[in-house]
């Protein structure tokens, strides 16, 4: 067992807030536990979010918290969140895969050369992607409409 698997085990005791929240505007956040992995480093446990905006429908941002309170955020597509849990996804500077063990996780690897990579517990992502799979449909309706309006008034003017 490795010692992210080993932090994922203890679940909140090992400093997860698996809480999920809804955001401001109708958004929605879920709290979790992070293994954050640097190219040469050993992997450390941080907190994380998972966060999506109505505006912004087809994207989810995964917010990393360094222990003095930095933030990270990297931007990407919720579905390709969704594809990774299930096999892996993705490819250029983003990709994501389950990763089997004692604790059930799914990596997110960042970067040139996939230098950075984030593993996060599984059920969290799920209830992540379950809730914006609900939200996603209404808000693409909205935010379309919306870019309708600004087109034609673009058009006509």
């Amino acid at each position: 067992m490795t010692a992210m698997e080993r932090g994922a085990e203890g679940g909140a005791g090992a400093g997860a807030r698996a809480a999920g929240t809804a955001g401001a505007g109708g958004g929605s956040v879920v709290s979790t536990a992070a293994w954050l992995e640097l190219a040469g480093q050993e992997p450390r446990m941080i907190s994380a979010d998972l966060r999506y905006r109505p505006s912004d429908c087809l994207a989810a941002t995964l917010v990393l918290r360094a222990p003095d309170g930095t933030e990270v955020p990297w931007t990407f597509g919720w579905e390709l969140l969704a594809r990774g849990l299930t096999g892996p996804a993705g490819e250029g500077d983003v990709r994501v895969r389950p990763v089997r063990g004692a604790a059930a996780l799914v990596e997110v690897a960042f970067g040139p050369g996939l230098s950075a990579r984030v593993r996060l517990l599984a059920r969290d992502a799920f209830r992540f992607v379950d809730r914006v799979r609900r939200l996603a449909a209404a808000d693409a309706t909205r935010v379309g409409a919306a870019l309708d309006a600004e087109l034609a008034a673009i058009v006509s003017g």
